[in-house]
């Protein structure tokens, strides 16, 4: 991603922002749709730097030899805490803090559950480094 992406980026969070707050004291009921859509906009527009990371990530993997099993717990975990923010961030957006907090819940043990393969082979690892 480069900087002329990210000021088009602020740009639609501005803009979604300023309609936000227009549409809010009118139809309260609409004024989460726009921060809604906005915010997916957004997540679309970031797409392409995501892939980006991946590609070299993956390349990376590659050529160190580095299980891919575990290359790909480590991006669904990036992955979970990212998507788990974006939802917890309109859950509070929209004033409801306490489904944001069981979203935040649901990702941390998402994120504990697909970190198990990489906990057991790093205790693999201390094991045979042990005498």
């Amino acid at each position: 991603m480069v900087v002329s992406e990210l000021y088009k980026i602020i740009g639609m969070g501005l803009l979604t922002l300023i309609a936000y707050l227009i549409i809010k004291p009118l139809k309260p009921e609409l004024a989460i749709f726009v921060s809604l859509v906005g915010s997916c906009i957004i997540l679309l527009a970031c797409i392409d730097g995501l892939m980006e990371v991946i590609t070299t990530m993956t390349t990376f993997v590659e050529k160190t030899g580095i299980s891919s099993e575990l290359f790909s717990c480590v991006l669904k975990i990036i992955g979970i805490g990212y998507i788990t923010e974006f939802g917890a961030n309109i859950c509070i957006n929209s004033g409801n803090t306490a489904i944001a907090d069981m979203l935040s819940l649901a990702g941390k043990v998402t994120i504990l559950v697909l970190s198990l393969p990489i906990v057991t082979n790093l205790m693999n690892v201390i094991i045979q480094i042990l005498p």
